[in-house]
């Protein structure tokens, strides 16, 4: 008898699956064809950028170039093209008593001066020394044009009363460092006033101890807690309004526009309307 051929089990990958592939693919390669003849939206990629750097704490928060709020800026800050606090970073090395600490990124610049240095003990009257060392940095802060900010520190409660802290246990009373660090910073503040920045250029802060850039548990923390921060910050607000509006009164508005070899002038197209409204 013959033997009967069996039958194929129909092995390997089914047929629609090759098909479904190649489906696959088509898509794929169809959706590169779009997005390689896609135009990008410049506006879309500032929104995206904007939310991307203010994930990072950098530029301004929830930026939407599409829809600007009035008053919002139109102005991205980008590096420290003016003079800044830079040079100031010589003095450090010129004299290692005045425990100066300098820190910067692309857009903000911190000049932390010890009070120890501004101050004698439990005055808040800048003292020759202190005076002497604004004066050393004088020159260069006049030079600079973004707006500063002053701003005081103190350590804690204990430290800076020393013998007479007693534990105060009501907590409707002011903290007392927060006197300090206002007295402490308006002091450098008047000085840079009397020294000739214009008042438009400064402002100033108080932090009390609730800023502390040092861990207080050590004696050299809190000493460097006791600071005065003199703050260059280029996204400032006012100083890029001040740009926009600097910039806006160099480029005049047309007076006229081509469309489709037909010229418009809207001088002409104002004064009409004004005389068909009158």
């Amino acid at each position: 008898m013959a033997r009967k051929e069996k039958k194929s089990d129909g092995g390997g990958q089914p047929a629609w699956l090759i098909t479904f592939s190649d489906l696959m693919t088509l898509l794929l390669t169809f959706f590169v064809l779009l997005v390689s003849m896609a135009v990008i939206d410049e506006r879309h990629k500032l929104v995206v950028l904007g939310s991307v750097s203010s994930s990072f704490g950098i530029g301004q928060a929830n930026f939407n170039p599409k829809s600007p709020e009035k008053g919002s800026s139109k102005l991205e800050p980008g590096a420290m093209l003016e003079p800044d606090m830079t040079p100031i970073k010589d003095l450090l090395w010129e004299d290692m008593k005045d425990d100066l600490n300098f820190q910067e990124n692309r857009f903000v610049q911190i000049l932390s001066i010890n009070a120890e240095v501004l101050y004698k003990p439990g005055q808040t009257t800048l003292s020759e020394r202190g005076k002497d060392l604004l004066n050393r940095m004088m020159p260069h802060l006049l030079r600079i044009k973004y707006p500063l900010l002053v701003a005081g520190h103190t350590a804690n409660r204990r430290d800076e009363e020393g013998k007479n802290y007693e534990v105060d246990f009501d907590t409707t009373r002011v903290d007392s460092t927060w006197p300090l660090s206002l007295a402490r910073g308006f002091g450098v503040y008047r000085y840079l006033l009397q020294s000739g920045i214009p008042s438009e250029r400064l402002s100033q802060e108080a932090f009390g101890q609730y800023h502390p850039r040092f861990p207080d548990r050590s004696p050299q923390g809190r000493l460097m807690n006791r600071r005065v921060d003199i703050v260059l910050d280029k996204r400032n607000a006012p100083e890029i309004l001040n740009i926009e509006r600097s910039q806006e009164k160099l480029v005049s508005p047309p007076k006229s526009f081509f469309f489709r070899n037909f010229q418009f002038d809207l001088e002409t197209e104002s004064r009409n309307r004004i005389w068909r409204n009158n």
